[in-house]
């Protein structure tokens, strides 16, 4: 290399003389001399200039800065080797110029083949330099590309030398640079794995083998990060060293993490997941698959995914589906499917697809995961029929019926036909509900319901639209037919029926609409067979009313009764009127029985045998039941007979009332309240209250603690037994007018008085004969031991005022 390039030299000589001699010299051996300069700062202004490959210096130079000062310059910006010519060689000068390491030291005078020979070996060294700094250039980049680190440990020297990407394996400081000792490295690695490290490091020295060591460094930032070490022992003088390779493996950890987890994934997963290839085949199939398919990995792979499990995606097939899938920017969908297991049964799917693209673009592989989800297919089959039956008796609800009242009247419509429309409701079930209790009701609606289903045409419809109301629809159907279809539903409802060991005998009232006469919408079909039921109701119950528009003014009456009552309660335009009750013996008034009355604003004075069926049908009798009872203590507090006792009180209470759960406690709250002393109070129910034993029992028993008495309103027109009468603590009967109103005239009542009285008196009651009207009933019934009484012999009923006046003794 030398022979083939003209070497090109500067000379830095400040005699004249001398140099043009030398460059003489030197052009004559076939160099080339680029520059002659006198001083250090000449020749370091001019190297990069001229770009000598070779620079011959003096040392003793004209100027401040002398040969040596320029050659350390020179080598430490360019890396220009350097020759010194010099006359002196006194050990100082020689330990200044050493610094600098100069390529050779001629002292003057020198053989002119001494110094070509002197030039000739320091081009030859410099050459080996460059090339060996080269080398260390390219193994520096490679390393830096590579992200490795290359380090050398000599146990000997405790030292450990470095080079390569120690920052970027460990973090801001370097872990290995000339000078470290080994436990300085030793720090850097987690403590945890500090102790393998060392002993790794020891057995690679003693070892012939490489080996490879991994362990974990404390990064500046406190992040854990993973180092793999390939480390071999070699001969060395004074001993041997270990030098190994230093490599970041954090993503690797990091990589092979994931894949664990995805592995675990893979295997765990509750969903099938399935890998194919590009061509659909598939690769992998997980546990999952398996169980809800049938079919094994061995089985599966191979095999077209759309064929194994028998898959139609539309009518474009599944070759344009995955083509589609392909290019979409997305590569992803997700929708249910049918597949089929291994043994041919079909089941619905839900199933995500994702297409996976290699560096070129193209789809490598589809990842298929799909769930069986025919359970969810049938509760939602489960909660459409919870949402659209009734849960008591299986029939449709109101919003299923809705829709299919909707569809028989635009069916209706469009074939001008009639369509029927029947609303039962269940007479006196409150009562049995009530009494017998809500098991005993709900089995009665079930009965009910079907037998009102084996009474329908299969085209009809029945519903249960709460409580014991029923609707059927049919369609098609002339008027006539709804009349025959209600008698055969009055028939059927009204059969015995037997529920445990009792026997019960309901009746039904039904109204009947007709579309389009009666209403040409749904809410005004429904309206219409309402208010004809109400009608049916009215006249008589267990019968059948067609719609009629006197029956829509009725109904509206009835409405507006209802809402009055409830302003009425609120706005005290109530009032109670007392009835006096007497001795017969001697004519003294010993008690009063409360009668409400409303005095309504706009139509005067209403009756109760008005308001009170509305009461009580609409649940208002629970706060008018309490109303009364709270305004007859108040008013009757303090009142006394003419004996000086508290005058007795008696207060009707209804069946919804006295089974009401909190009865017994609002009793006794409202006299706390009032100061009405217990002990003269009568609470008056009907006979069929008394229905339910163990209910009643329980209250009757909660009332006679208290003192409160119990009367039995209107004796002889319901249903007791004397096993009732006898194991309920009964204080009073109160024989009903009906008993009355022909006496003295018909002998035969005058016999039922006389079992009643004999009755009573067996079972410790008192009696209390209700509509005295002639002063000969009256003398009558005292004969037949009958001891109160009251009617209008005796008093109307009158208001607080003028009882104050009865009892005073004036009119």
């Amino acid at each position: 290399m030398i022979a083939d390039k003209r070497i090109n030299l500067m000379l830095v000589e400040d005699e004249r003389v001398v140099a043009f001699d030398l460059k003489n010299q030197l052009q004559s051996l076939g160099y080339r001399v680029g520059a002659m300069v006198g001083s250090g700062e000449q020749a370091v202004r001019q190297v990069a200039e001229v770009a000598p490959d070779l620079v011959l210096m003096d040392i003793h130079l004209e100027g401040d800065m002398d040969g040596v000062e320029a050659a350390t310059e020179i080598q430490a910006r360019h890396q220009i080797p350097v020759i010194y010519l010099t006359a002196f060689a006194e050990d100082d000068t020689l330990r200044r110029a050493l610094d600098s390491r100069p390529f050779g030291y001629l002292v003057k005078p020198w053989d002119v083949r001494e110094l070509h020979a002197s030039i000739q070996m320091a081009l030859a060294r410099r050459e080996v330099e460059v090339a060996v700094e080269r080398s260390e250039l390219r193994l520096k980049l490679a390393l830096d590309a590579a992200a490795l680190g290359v380090f050398e440990w000599q146990p000997g020297q405790h030292r450990i030398q470095g080079d390569g990407c120690p920052n970027a394996l460990f973090g801001e400081g370097c872990l290995v640079a000339d000078g470290d000792r080994e436990a300085s490295f030793l720090a850097r690695v987690n403590p945890d794995d500090r102790e393998r490290v060392a002993a790794g490091l020891q057995a690679a020295l003693l070892s012939e083998d490489a080996r490879r060591i991994e362990f974990r460094t404390d990064r500046d930032n406190g992040e854990a990060h993973y180092i793999e070490a390939h480390v071999k022992a070699h001969a060395s003088r004074p001993a041997r060293r270990v030098v190994g390779v230093l490599q970041d493996v954090t993503e690797k950890h990091k990589t092979e993490e994931r894949l664990r987890q995805s592995s675990v994934v893979f295997h765990t997963a509750a969903e099938a997941i399935l890998i194919a290839d590009g061509e659909r085949r598939v690769c992998a199939v997980n546990p999952a698959f398996t169980r809800i398919t049938g079919y094994g990995e061995a089985e599966a792979r191979g095999f077209d995914v759309d064929v194994l499990l028998r898959i139609q995606r539309g009518e474009r097939g599944s070759a344009a589906f995955f083509a589609e899938l392909a290019v979409n920017p997305e590569g992803y969908w997700q929708g249910e499917v049918i597949c089929r297991r291994r043994g041919g049964e079909a089941f619905p799917a839900w199933q995500s697809l994702s297409a996976v693209h290699d560096a070129r673009g193209l789809v490598g592989n589809y990842v298929i995961a799909f769930s069986d989800v025919s359970e969810m297919h049938v509760v939602e089959e489960k909660l459409h029929h919870l949402a659209h039956h009734d849960p008591l008796t299986g029939l449709p609800n109101r919003l299923l019926f809705d829709d299919r009242i909707e569809q028989a009247i635009e069916q209706a419509r469009r074939g001008q036909q009639h369509c029927l429309l029947l609303f039962l409701d269940l007479d006196s079930f409150k009562v049995v509900n009530d009494t017998l209790g809500h098991v005993v009701g709900d089995e009665l609606l079930r009965v009910v319901a079907g037998r009102l289903r084996g009474t329908l045409r299969a085209t009809d419809t029945i519903a249960r639209l709460g409580g014991d109301e029923f609707v059927v629809l049919t369609g098609s159907s002339s008027p006539e037919y709804a009349a025959e279809l209600a008698g055969k539903i009055l028939q059927t409802v009204s059969a015995p029926i037997r529920l445990g060991r009792e026997g019960i005998t309901v009746s039904g009232s039904i109204g009947i609409a007709v579309y389009p006469e009666d209403g040409g919408d749904r809410h005004a079909l429904m309206r219409a067979a309402d208010i004809a039921m109400y009608s049916a109701k009215a006249a008589g119950r267990n019968r059948y009313q067609f719609y009629s528009p006197e029956m829509a003014e009725r109904s509206n009456e009835r409405l507006n009764l209802e809402q009055g009552l409830r302003r009425a309660i609120d706005e005290d335009q109530l009032l109670l009127h007392y009835q006096p009750q007497v001795n017969l013996a001697d004519g003294a008034i010993v008690g009063v029985e409360a009668l409400v009355r409303w005095n309504h604003p706009q139509h005067g004075m209403i009756p109760p045998v008005r308001f009170i069926p509305v009461a009580e049908e609409s649940g208002v009798i629970d706060s008018l039941g309490r109303w009364v009872l709270e305004r007859a203590c108040r008013e009757v507090a303090g009142l006394c007979q003419r004996n000086g006792e508290q005058l007795r009180l008696a207060v009707n209470v209804s069946a919804r009332e006295f089974m009401r759960e909190d009865f017994v406690v609002s009793v006794l709250a409202t006299l706390a309240q009032t100061g009405f002393p217990a002990s003269a109070l009568e609470l008056e129910i009907t006979e069929s209250t008394l229905q339910t034993i163990e209910r009643s029992m329980e209250i009757l028993a909660a009332l006679k603690q208290h003192g409160i008495a119990v009367s039995i309103d209107d004796f002889g027109t319901g249903y007791s037994s004397l096993s009732v009468l006898r194991d309920l603590p009964i204080d009073r009967i109160k024989i009903d007018r009906s008993f009355i109103i022909h006496l003295p005239e018909r002998r035969e009542g005058m016999a039922i008085i006389e079992a009643i009285v004999a009755l009573a008196g067996s079972l410790g009651m008192e009696i209390i004969v209700e509509g005295i009207e002639r002063r000969e009933q009256a003398t009558m019934l005292l004969g037949l031991g009958c001891g109160g009484g009251q009617g209008y012999l005796f008093s109307r009923p009158v208001p607080h005022r003028l009882l104050l006046d009865l009892l005073a003794g004036t009119d």
